[in-house]
């Protein structure tokens, strides 16, 4: 047991406190924590409490840092859990911070599947879509689910055939170069150069 002699506010971090027992550096805590924690100048604090007060700490720090993070744009769950580890928190910390997230509806992979699927299914193709999504972490069975509900894309290949031939001259084999780097299917990348009235070459050789 010892007794809080000084809690000073840290100049870097102004939502945080260095706290010292008996003289001497004990934690340091989110203002918050400590206050919520009966940490105050002249109480009595045991070794146990102040590690449950740090670790309370540590996951309100970490939440605070998430919602910073998810304010920005929607997150995957992958995103926010690379993000604060990259930030040192420890896991229990990232995790109970991520419960938190899911609980206030703040993470969603399913939600944020359906809305990345449905903003760049125009542009995008399903292949493409999915390595995208894959690289961002997001839920394997959401991807599956969402991209499940758009269908051919003939007409999307085809407008970024021509968007592509605004600015380039025709070439079949670039053409379809392009639009398989835009993760469009070999189906509608044959339909969307056809669809151009133009001569297709050898699509053998392709």
């Amino acid at each position: 047991m010892g007794r809080v002699t000084e809690i000073r506010p840290q100049k870097r971090a102004k939502s945080r406190v260095n706290v010292y027992i008996d003289g001497e550096f004990a934690a340091a805590l989110e203002a918050v924590t400590a206050k919520a924690g009966g940490v105050e100048t002249g109480a009595e604090i045991s070794a146990e409490k102040l590690a449950r007060l740090v670790s309370e700490s540590e996951t309100e720090s970490a939440l605070s840092r998430a919602f910073a993070y998810v304010a920005k744009r929607m997150r995957t769950e992958n995103e926010v859990r690379k993000y604060l580890a990259d930030k040192l928190y420890s896991e229990p910390a990232v995790g109970a911070a991520v419960s938190k997230l899911k609980e206030y509806g703040y993470i969603d992979d399913a939600e944020f599947v359906r809305s990345y699927v449905e903003g760049k299914s125009g542009t995008r193709g399903k292949l493409r879509m999915r390595r995208d999504l894959a690289l961002l972490g997001a839920d394997e069975t959401a991807v599956d689910a969402a991209l499940g509900e758009v269908g051919d894309q003939r007409e999307a290949a085809e407008r970024a055939a021509r968007k592509y031939l605004r600015t380039h001259e025709y070439d079949y084999r670039r053409l379809c170069a392009h639009l398989s780097s835009k993760g469009f299917e070999w189906e509608d990348v044959r339909a969307a150069v056809r669809s151009l009235g133009k001569e297709t070459e050898n699509e053998e050789s392709i």
